[in-house]
C-alpha cells in the first residue's frame, strides 16, 4: 500500500479511503439498474475506470513525489506522462460514464442515446443535462451545479490528452543559473567530433546532465500562449476530490 511520505499527499488515507468507499458502492449497486445500458456504463464504465484512475494516481504519487529530488530517465518522465495523461482522459471518461448511467436510468433526455443524435447533450455539466436532472432530483442537480466552473478547468487538461500536445513531465529541472551553465557545457560536447571528447558516448552525455538538474513534480501543458505548469501532486489530488465527490453523490441516489 502507498502511505503517506513526507509532504506527499497524493497517496493519503482520506484519498485512499474514500476510493474504498465508493469502490463498495460500485459493487453494491451492480445490479441495481432497470436499463441495460445503464448497467452497462455503471459496470463496464464507471467500475473500471475508477481502478484505471486510482492506479494512475497512485504511479503518479510513487514516481512524482514532492518530496524526490534526482531527476528522471527520460524512459521515467515518459512513463509518468503517460499515466498522467491516461488520469485526465478516464477522468473525463468516467464523468460520461456517470452521465450516461443517469440518462438511461432516468430517461431525462428524450430519445437521446450515445450513438444517435443528440448525445452530446449527454453531458454532467451540460445547461440541458441539469435542467432535465432539476425536474428529476434537485438535491443531485445542486451538487453538480457546485462544480459547474471545475467543467473549463478540467478540459484544459483533457482536451490536450486527447486532441492537442499531451501534457507533458520534464525529467529533469535547472533551477539556478549555475545548473544552467553547466547542463550547456556537458550537452555541448553532443556537438563535437567523439575523439575531441574522449570517445563518450552520447547516452553518458545525457546521463552526465541529466546529474545536474533537479526534479521538479510538475506537469507541463503547451498553448499558443507557451508552456503552463502546475503542480502534478496539487491538482491531481484537487480533481480527485472533486470526483470522488460526485461520484458518491451520484451512486447513493441511483
Amino acid at each position: 500500500m502507498y502511505t503517506r511520505v513526507g509532504d506527499d499527499i497524493l497517496a493519503d488515507e482520506e484519498l485512499l479511503g474514500r476510493e474504498s468507499a465508493l469502490r463498495h458502492k460500485t459493487h453494491a449497486k451492480s445490479n441495481a439498474f432497470t436499463n441495460h445500458d445503464a448497467g452497462r456504463h455503471f459496470n463496464e464504465g464507471v467500475v473500471r475506470r475508477h481502478y484505471m484512475l486510482q492506479e494512475s494516481r497512485l504511479f503518479l504519487c510513487k514516481h512524482c513525489s514532492p518530496s524526490r529530488k534526482e531527476a528522471l530517465s527520460v524512459y521515467e518522465a515518459t512513463k509518468c506522462a503517460i499515466q498522467l495523461n491516461a488520469y485526465y482522459l478516464n477522468l473525463r471518461g468516467i464523468l460520461d460514464n456517470l452521465a450516461w448511467v443517469l440518462q438511461y436510468e432516468w430517461q431525462l433526455l428524450p430519445d437521446v442515446v450515445e450513438d444517435g443524435k443528440g448525445n452530446q447533450s449527454c453531458y454532467l455539466f451540460g445547461k440541458r443535462f441539469l435542467d432535465a436532472l432539476q425536474s428529476r432530483h434537485a438535491k443531485l442537480a445542486s451538487v453538480l451545479h457546485q462544480y459547474g466552473p471545475w467543467k473549463e478547468e478540467l478540459a484544459a487538461l483533457r482536451d490536450p490528452a486527447a486532441h492537442r500536445v499531451p501534457i507533458y513531465v520534464a525529467p529533469g529541472v535547472a533551477t539556478s543559473q549555475e545548473q544552467v551553465d553547466k547542463w550547456n557545457r556537458i550537452m555541448a560536447q553532443v556537438d563535437v567530433d567523439p575523439a575531441e571528447r574522449g570517445n563518450k558516448s552520447l547516452t553518458e552525455i545525457h546521463l552526465e546532465a541529466q546529474a545536474v538538474v533537479d526534479f521538479v513534480p510538475v506537469m507541463w501543458l503547451s498553448t499558443r500562449r507557451g508552456w503552463v505548469s502546475r503542480p502534478i501532486h496539487a491538482q491531481v489530488r484537487s480533481d480527485h476530490d472533486k470526483y470522488l465527490t460526485i461520484a458518491s453523490a451520484i451512486v447513493d441516489e441511483l
